[in-house]
């Protein structure tokens, strides 16, 4: 039984590990490293930020990276970004939610 249970929570792992690969390339590739960075605030908030308030609500940032959510990180910003939404609603439901795997990796 352990064993069953060791390898049902390697394959998690291994799984979790690879969602936050790929949207580390989404991020990379879709131009979200030119207003946020790993640690620190610039033109938008940092990943660290954005996994802190999103803490327990990975449906709330999927639903915002659909464009169906309000900002809650800075709500002050959320102009900025209201033209790169249309960015992340074009990705498949798979890639945003790798992409929300990676932010979230940032606490």
């Amino acid at each position: 039984m352990k064993k069953l249970a060791l390898s049902v929570l390697s394959v998690v792992a291994v799984v979790s590990a690879s969602f936050a690969a790929d949207g580390k390339a989404i991020f990379q590739s879709k131009g979200c490293t030119a207003c946020h960075q790993p640690a620190a605030d610039t033109v938008g908030p940092s990943l660290k930020k954005i996994a802190t308030t999103y803490a327990g609500k990975e449906a709330d940032l999927i639903k915002y990276l659909k464009g169906e959510g309000k900002a809650i990180v800075d709500p002050a910003k959320e102009a900025i970004m209201k033209p790169q939404i249309y960015t992340t609603k074009a990705l498949k439901d798979d890639e945003r939610k790798a992409l929300s795997e990676f932010i979230l990796s940032h606490k």
